[in-house]
């Protein structure tokens, strides 16, 4: 009766027709291609002439991985603290999907003070963040399993006007932010640029769609609720692409057929790729029970695991293709959780396991040598 109740009280949404709903993921598609090839001119004209004087155009891809993106948060923070050669650049693109999405504005502001309170809010995590529904999950017309109100509580208060401002101003340097989440209605990936975003919401005065998009990005399938965005629904973008590299179809769209086009006596330009993965790159192999949760939920995190590792090593020969072109030349680092790691109690959002991942990140973010430099192995 509970249950029945709960169906008939529900909101649903319009039921847009297939044919409508494909045009309408057609325009957007062409649209969203024709703005980020728009916002990247200024990346170019920042390679040429910016602070850079070897032409390098430096991308940092930050994954998913939920609670296990303490680690990528500490691998930062740990880095920044490097002088030398091997310090942490200034990047001119932060990606970041999931887990990467909220870890990514931090990025991308980059000072130590950003980066800090990254990884204290990763190695503090607070009993309501994830808030499961109980039996009320069960209910036909329930979207998740769960809640996340002190999430939300979080990155409310660390994303706020301020922290806007600043995204808009590193967005107006050329500089670039761009996060992943799932369009449900299109079944494909959608990117957004948060500086053009976080520009739009100070000028309106309304931080709450830059919100709704990173938890949009964070929101596991089925466990996080999906968010609404201009009509669409949206959840994790670790189900389409868990990490986000750019890599074209089109080798015309590429930035460095594009840099040599724009600037041909500039000589190549070089891109360098920082993967982190906050994850593992092998499976810890376990005993799954027959319940549809266990079986549902080991498929989910296998799944993602695989498709990132296929996504890393399509990277490299992207970047094998395009460096023996001889238009520029790319190179990729990456780094992850060690594969013989293993958290020492159960459940999710534990303060133990992200601690001592914090801790794993600070120690292999202070040692560059840790970054590997050739294709994860199949």
């Amino acid at each position: 009766m509970l249950a029945l109740g709960a169906s008939a009280c529900a909101t649903k949404r319009p039921v847009v027709p297939p044919t409508e709903l494909t045009a309408q993921g057609v325009e957007r598609r062409v649209k969203l291609r024709e703005e980020l090839i728009e916002k990247s001119a200024p990346l170019l004209m920042r390679a040429a002439f910016g602070p850079k004087a070897d032409h390098t155009v430096d991308v940092l891809v930050l994954s998913g991985g939920g609670d296990y993106g303490a680690f990528g948060a500490a691998v930062l923070r740990s880095w920044k603290a490097i002088e030398g050669p091997d310090a942490m650049p200034e990047f001119d693109v932060v990606t970041g999907v999931s887990t990467g999405a909220l870890i990514a504005p931090f990025a991308y502001l980059g000072t130590m003070a950003d980066l800090e309170a990254c990884e204290r809010l990763y190695r503090n995590p607070k009993p309501d963040w994830v808030r499961t529904r109980g039996i009320l999950a069960l209910l036909p017309d329930n979207a998740s399993l769960a809640e996340v109100p002190g999430l939300e509580r979080e990155l409310r208060s660390a994303v706020d006007r301020n922290f806007a401002e600043r995204m808009s101003a590193e967005g107006a340097k050329g500089r670039m932010l761009v996060v992943n989440a799932t369009d449900l209605d299109q079944g494909r990936a959608q990117a957004f640029e948060l500086a053009s975003e976080a520009k739009r919401a100070v000028e309106n005065d309304d931080i709450e769609r830059l919100h709704r998009i990173m938890l949009a990005s964070a929101g596991i399938p089925g466990v996080f609720p999906p968010r609404e965005i201009d009509g669409t629904l949206y959840a994790d973008g670790g189900v389409t692409s868990n990490i986000l590299y750019g890599a074209p179809v089109r080798y015309e769209d590429s930035l460095v057929h594009r840099f040599r086009q724009a600037f041909p006596a500039a000589g190549p330009l070089r891109v360098r790729y920082w993967v982190i993965f906050n994850n593992q790159a092998v499976s810890p192999a376990r005993t799954v029970q027959r319940t549809w949760l266990d079986v549902l939920g080991r498929s989910v995190e296998v799944a993602i695991r695989a498709s990132t590792m296929t996504g890393l090593r399509h990277l490299y020969s992207h970047a094998d293709a395009v460096t023996r072109r001889g238009d520029g030349s790319i190179e990729v680092r990456w780094i992850a959780i060690p594969d013989d790691w293993r958290p020492k109690v159960e459940g999710v959002f534990k303060r133990e396991t992200m601690s001592e991942l914090a801790d794993i990140g600070a120690r292999l973010g202070a040692d560059p040598a840790n970054w590997k430099t050739t294709a994860p192995e199949l």
